[in-house]
Formats: structure tokens, C-alpha cells, sequence
């Protein structure tokens, strides 16, 4: 340990050696989260794409099977209403 430092840190205390050791560690566990975040962000967010994606293919087949149903009645009951 080069001898500045340990003067230095003879000069804040046990109090300030400590905080300084916490401060390390808190910064050291916000930085490991942050890293985390942004990984489990990045599947979030493909995830949300897979859905968005499958949302849309759904709501076209349901308009398709929609309007097969609406020509079916028309065939079968000539005399409704929009036919």
C-alpha cells in the first residue's frame, strides 16, 4: 500500500475508512444492477415484439374468419339485413 494513502486514510478515522468502504461496495452492487437491468430489459423487450408481432397475425385471421362468417350468412340467408 503506498505510505500517502495509508496517512491519508489514518486521517479519516475508522468512521471515514469505513464509509469509504461502503461507498466502494454500494457503487461496485448499483453498477452489477444496472449491468442485470439492462439484459433483462433487452428480453423484455424481444419479448414484447414476439407478442406485438402475434397480436397483429391474430387480429388479421380473426377480421378473415369475420368476413368468411359474414359471406356464409349472406349464402345462407339471403334476405338479411347488409347481404
Amino acid at each position: 500500500m503506498d505510505t500517502e494513502l495509508a496517512q491519508w486514510l489514518g486521517t479519516l478515522g475508522v468512521g471515514g475508512v469505513l464509509a469509504g468502504f461502503m461507498f466502494h461496495f454500494y457503487r461496485k452492487d448499483v453498477k452489477q444492477y444496472t449491468e442485470l437491468w439492462k439484459g433483462q430489459s433487452e428480453l423484455l423487450i424481444g419479448v414484447v415484439k414476439d407478442v406485438s408481432g402475434n397480436i397483429a397475425r391474430n387480429t388479421a385471421v380473426l377480421n378473415a374468419v369475420d368476413r368468411r362468417l359474414d359471406k356464409l350468412e349472406c349464402a345462407t340467408k339471403p334476405g338479411r339485413e347488409g347481404c
